[in-house]
């Protein structure tokens, strides 16, 4: 049974650059179709390889999934504001 610890590095970014490897979690293409038969051993190779990698973009910036994220919180602000607008003049 796979250990349910380890975790997908997936972070919805889904681009890969001319290497091959994804830009949100530094696995090659293999890797993410593959994740979930991958045994645990291979999983956490591929974790202790993309995690530095993973940190040091997040600490660029934020990196994408941070933009991606703010972007959808920002738009959800906006619809909160709009629905508490109408609640209001409901009385």
């Amino acid at each position: 049974m796979p250990d349910r610890s380890i975790k997908d590095p997936c972070v919805k970014v889904c681009k890969f650059d001319a290497a091959g490897l994804c830009r949100g979690c530094f696995r090659t293409r293999a890797e993410v179709r593959g994740w979930k038969r991958l045994p645990d051993d291979d999983r956490r190779a591929i974790l202790a390889r993309v995690r530095p990698l993973m940190d040091a973009a997040a600490g660029k910036g934020g990196g994408k999934r941070r933009r991606k994220l703010d972007k959808k919180i920002a738009k959800l602000e906006k619809k909160l504001e709009a629905l508490r607008a109408e609640r209001g003049a409901l009385g």
